[in-house]
């Protein structure tokens, strides 16, 4: 009996708009790759029916504005291919349009809510921009119904025109890797003007800190329909303050400059704040008292995620203090990740461009078992990490971590690059985290490996660990070191990722050392899997044959 649907109900099926939007939508798959774009173009052209929704969803996500270019006549656009495909392609426009030409372009234009502009690859030049944004007509924006633009635009004299795609539909914003930081500037005053129903803002810069700037902060103070803000950008105390009582703000990631009267105007503060959040990141030069008092205002009962980054590593008691006010927070038993870096994760390719030495004199900033003590009462914490050179690295800490949080998934506590220095972590003191961490899947830990390991009982205890990150931990032993963690780490896709020899400082020794530990790291992870695949055929073969009689 066939299950074939009739011809009739087919036809209707296909009539349906919801129906046809799936099918080109499925087709379409985000538009990233040019054979899905082509799939729908082809639907497009079909029949009147399904062009009625297939050429929204065409037009709807674009990634060069090369496309509109070629809606207008043929005669007042040239491209050069370079490599015979369109994305490397280059467009400018012969001479000025009419207004009489501009027709195509925008029942087009109309029809796009996102623009993505990222990657090397060239879209249109500056003159052909300049030439859109004069001759446009009408006063409204070159992509009139644009709810999310992405701009990562590579040449600094085109970035300037993602000012003339902002307009009032836009609710999705992000400004990245800017030629000039100053290039961001006209764009961000302009916001609340521009977009006043902004509610999702990132801003990345491509300097360490990028520059403060009151006009910025002012425009973001009157954004009031943010419910995620991610700026690299240092904001002054308005807009601090104002995203800190945005009672549908659900991210937040801020830069605080060092500027007294900004620290004075935020400890003067006796108000909820952050009402609804569930990701904070907070990012300075150095943690200020400010930071524990805006944690002690928290009021929001959904805090997930907290994240603090500085440039200069924090004093031990200062940052005691900032966990222990999170910890006893009112989300203390839903917060799941934090993360601690020093310094600024931008800042270290110029740290290791400068062969800067990592600061070893300051045993006021260490870090150790007795700062992290307050974090052990949040027992539903899935994810820590700890980025600094003061960590006190050894099997206690381990332990104490194993038995504090059961449910940890991630566990990072790493240097912020590699500087040769060794880990007083044994290979043994992994053990806690195989015995209480059974979801640990992804752990990132410098350990000493220079001698075998201890057999220290028989017991096997299988884990979930996929990944083991060891940065330039030395080693000497591949074949025990393999043999003692094939008996732990049985996953069949388990890896151990190490440094490469350019991955840290440039001293010849260390590189030297890196580069030999980690062709043995790679030989270990070789065996490890070797050894479960092995182990595994034992059991199966075990459990297959039947019992003798």
């Amino acid at each position: 009996m066939s299950s074939a649907l009739p011809s009739s109900v087919m036809r209707r099926l296909l009539h349906s708009p919801d129906i046809l939007h799936n099918i080109c939508e499925q087709a379409h798959e985000g538009g990233y790759d040019a054979d899905c774009r082509a799939t729908v173009a082809a639907l497009n052209a079909t029949c009147r029916a399904i062009h009625r929704v297939a050429v929204k969803v065409l037009w709807s996500r674009l990634f060069s504005l090369r496309p509109l270019v070629k809606c207008m006549p043929a005669d007042l656009w040239t491209e050069n291919v370079e490599d015979g495909s369109d994305l490397r392609s280059t467009i400018s426009l012969t001479r000025p349009p009419d207004a009489s030409e501009w027709g195509r372009f925008q029942s087009n234009a109309a029809l796009v809510t996102s623009f993505k502009r990222f990657g090397l690859a060239p879209d249109i030049d500056e003159d052909t921009y300049r030439t859109l944004c004069l001759y446009h007509p009408g006063s409204h924006p070159l992509l009139p119904n644009l709810r999310e633009l992405i701009w990562e635009e590579p040449d600094a004299d085109v970035f300037e025109y993602g000012f003339q795609l902002l307009g009032p539909k836009l609710t999705t914003l992000h400004l990245g890797q800017p030629p000039s930081d100053s290039l961001l500037l006209p764009i961000l005053r302009s916001l609340h003007v521009k977009c006043p129903r902004l509610a999702h803002l990132s801003v990345q810069c491509r300097s360490s800190i990028g520059p403060v700037d009151p006009v910025v902060s002012r425009s973001i103070s009157q954004l009031d329909h943010l419910e995620t803000v991610d700026m690299a950008l240092p904001l002054f105390e308005d807009a601090l303050i104002h995203i800190a009582t945005l009672p549908g703000l659900s991210v937040a990631k801020v830069f605080i400059p060092r500027i007294p009267s900004i620290h004075d105007h935020l400890l003067s503060l006796d108000l909820p704040l952050f009402p609804s959040l569930s990701v904070l990141q907070l990012s300075a030069i150095g943690l200020e008292e400010s930071f524990a008092h805006l944690m002690r205002l928290t009021a929001s009962t959904q805090l997930t995620e907290v994240h603090l980054c500085t440039a200069h590593d924090p004093p031990a008691p200062m940052l005691r203090e900032f966990l222990d006010i999170l910890s006893n927070g009112p989300s203390r038993d839903i917060l799941s990740a934090v993360s601690i870096f020093s310094p600024l994760p931008s800042s270290i390719p110029l740290m290791l461009s400068l062969s800067a030495l990592p600061p070893l004199d300051r045993p006021e900033c260490f870090l150790d078992a007795s700062v992290l003590e307050p974090l052990f009462s949040c027992p539903e914490l899935t994810e820590l990490e700890l980025n600094s050179f003061f960590i006190k690295l050894d099997d206690e800490l381990i332990r104490l971590l194993a038995t504090a949080f059961p449910r940890l998934q991630s566990l990072r506590l790493m240097p912020p690059y590699n500087a040769g220095r060794i880990s007083e972590v044994t290979l043994e003191g992994l053990l806690p985290l195989f015995r209480h961490c059974p979801d640990l899947t992804h752990l990132a830990v410098p350990v000493n490996a220079s001698a075998p390991p201890r057999a220290l009982d028989d017991t096997m205890h299988p884990s979930e660990l996929l990944t083991l990150e060891v940065a330039d931990s030395p080693i000497g032993f591949p074949d025990e070191v393999a043999a003692f963690l094939s008996a732990h780490c049985t996953h069949p896709s388990f890896s151990i990722l190490s440094a490469q020899v350019h991955e840290g400082d440039r001293d010849p020794e260390h590189m030297r050392l890196r580069e030999l530990h980690s062709a043995m790291w790679d030989q270990v992870t070789r065996m490890v899997r070797l050894f479960v695949r092995v182990r595994s055929q034992e059991r199966h073969g075990r459990a297959g044959k039947a019992p003798d009689r």
